[in-house]
């Protein structure tokens, strides 16, 4: 197992900069999501830390040793990509055991890995087949991994391994890594733009968006304790809410008022807030249809609702403001339907309006 430690990197192309002074941890047999928007740095964090791409400044250490005149080869890193790039002239077999070849191992050595490798990846039985074409895309990408595997890698980098794949082979895989990484205690990384994939995968999130790690946390402190409107907008479906308005003071309470109606925060300890300028993250969750009783009781109308099976996501104007919410089952609500809601106090999560840092 091996520490990886990406400390202040920066990396351009061209006129693009990709990484920003980039700094990430993650602990010996660690399995950690870099998680973040198409075109975040996430790809190119990866292609420096397996060599493949040399930062234009930074260091990158494993267990305390910097590695950056360390060539690919010899980092003893394997990247694993969405891309599965099977040798389509080799067997399954074949492919398996191509890096093994290359390091000029005996035959019944590599035999020994394949086999084993296989077991752990469940395609024993796929190691006669002679074409990877008639794979079908979970096996091929069983295949591509077990490839990666056998070199027993000190890092597993894996480049959203499995976005190519249909929603049910997504649940099977994202269990299958997590099993993987227990049993093979190797140091894992994990890309991807779905914040979902990362909570199942991942034991700790590295939130990254125009090159820089937004907030580095546990997947419940970042749903939980945003750092900032980001984080907020970017983990959760449908996304959190957001209301604008300024905040006043009331007798035991903050009062947010949006020019079209006002709501009771229960928030404490905020100084220097009265008349300022916030936004406010209201997660659809927390907005309650049809409350019995509670705070901020509103009326709403329909605008549409999305059943989605275990699920329905209703749109709704409070006012000229639209918001989201979630409730259970299907549910039938109609166009212009006047509906009740309730927000409580403690749930909103209040913003700077020019910064859009977390405030309290």
């Amino acid at each position: 197992m091996t520490r990886v430690e990406v400390k202040s990197l920066w990396k351009s192309f061209g006129k693009v900069q990709a990484l920003r002074g980039l700094d990430v941890t993650v602990e010996s047999g660690d399995i950690v999501a870099l998680l973040g928007p198409t075109g975040a740095g996430k790809t190119t964090l990866m292609k420096c830390i397996a060599g493949v791409e040399r930062p234009d400044k930074g260091d990158i250490l494993f267990d305390g040793e910097s590695v950056l005149d360390t060539p690919p080869w010899e980092r003893n890193v394997a990247m694993f990509f969405q891309t599965y790039a099977l040798y389509p002239h080799m067997s399954v077999y074949d492919n398996i055991a191509y890096p093994l070849r290359e390091r000029k191992m005996a035959e019944n050595e590599i035999k020994d890995i394949v086999q084993r490798v296989a077991e752990k990846l469940r395609i024993s039985h796929l190691l006669g087949r002679k074409e990877p074409a008639t794979l079908s895309g979970g096996e091929m990408q069983r295949v591509a991994l077990a490839r990666a595997l056998v070199r027993e890698p000190r890092v597993l980098l894996l480049d959203e391994p499995i976005s190519n794949l249909d929603a049910k082979l997504r649940e099977e895989m994202r269990a299958e890594f997590k099993r993987l990484h227990r049993e093979l205690k190797r140091t894992l990384i994990y890309a991807t733009p779905d914040y979902l994939e990362a909570f199942a995968v991942a034991e700790k999130i590295a939130l990254i968006n125009e090159g820089q790690v937004i907030q580095y946390d546990t997947p419940i402190n970042i749903l939980r304790k945003p750092r900032n409107k980001f984080v907020a907008t970017f983990v959760g479906s449908p996304t959190a809410n957001i209301l604008r308005g300024v905040i006043k003071l009331g007798k035991e309470n903050l009062l947010l008022d949006t020019g079209e109606f006002q709501l009771t925060l229960n928030k404490t300890g905020l100084r220097n807030i009265d008349g300022r300028e916030v936004e406010v993250a209201i997660r659809p969750v927390d907005v309650v249809l049809e409350p019995v009783s509670g705070q901020n009781l509103l009326r709403a109308r329909v605008v549409s609702s999305e059943k989605l099976g275990t699920h329905t996501i209703v749109t709704l104007k409070v006012s000229n403001v639209e918001m989201k919410t979630v409730v259970k089952g299907i549910k039938n609500y109609r166009y212009g339907e006047e509906v009740k809601i309730g927000i409580e106090g403690d749930k909103p999560l209040l913003f700077d309006a020019a910064s859009g840092e977390v405030l309290g």
